[in-house]
């Protein structure tokens, strides 16, 4: 009876790994890779950049974006400022993969507050009784009466 059990897990994983391994239901890209070669050279962040519209761009057409790809260019872009598509890709992946809504939906409204953070900052007065950074007087700066 104890082989059976051995037989019976060893078979189960073997089942599990080729599930893991089909190539068909997802395009990656090689973005392991690509992912690989950015976290060695961060310098070269253009390139990545590049390789992850290259995944988008060939997967779209197919419906068979891997996930995490959406969130990840979506991120790319908030880096670079980009806040209407980084909301856009968040949704998309939000869309695309329902687990991850708690997620993105975190990121959509931390983005959204920094756009909108955006444009109150270029509207506000800086001086020296305000701290830039939290837009509140500055308490080393009080004036005595």
């Amino acid at each position: 009876m104890t082989s059976a059990i051995k037989y019976l897990c060893v078979l189960f994983l073997l089942f599990s790994l080729i599930g893991c391994v089909a190539h068909g239901r997802y395009n990656w890209c090689s973005y392991d890779t690509k992912m690989y070669k950015h976290y060695k050279n961060p310098a070269e962040k253009e390139e990545f950049v590049q390789a992850l519209k290259e995944i988008l761009d060939d997967a779209e057409p197919e419906g068979k974006v891997p996930p995490g790809i959406y969130a990840e260019y979506g991120f790319v872009m908030y880096e670079q400022g980009n806040n209407q598509q980084a909301v856009l890709y968040f949704q998309k992946e939000a869309n695309k993969w329902p687990e991850s809504r708690a997620f993105m939906a975190k990121l959509i409204a931390i983005t959204n507050n920094r756009a909108k953070n955006q444009k109150e900052n270029i509207q506000l007065p800086i001086g020296p009784e305000v701290d830039a950074v939290k837009n509140v007087p500055n308490p080393s700066m009080e004036v005595s009466k």
